[in-house]
């Protein structure tokens, strides 16, 4: 069997997103495939991250994700 690569691309502002984005990373890490977790640039304007501290908190717990 030849190995799969899977990207998975999300944007997630609060986390729920990325929770899925993290579950189906770990399905597919378990059938065997090599994944790559990747996240969409903020586009959003300063102030409105800054207004919603579930925003703030997400953005900063996910600092690693490129």
């Amino acid at each position: 069997m030849e190995p799969v690569n899977v990207a998975i691309i999300y944007y997630s502002a609060t986390g729920n997103v990325h929770t899925l984005a993290q579950a189906v990373a770990e399905g597919a890490e378990k059938a065997g495939a090599t994944v790559r977790l990747r996240k969409v640039a903020e586009t959003a304007p300063e102030a409105a991250v800054q207004a919603n501290p579930a925003w703030v908190e997400h953005r900063a717990a996910t600092t690693d994700i490129a």
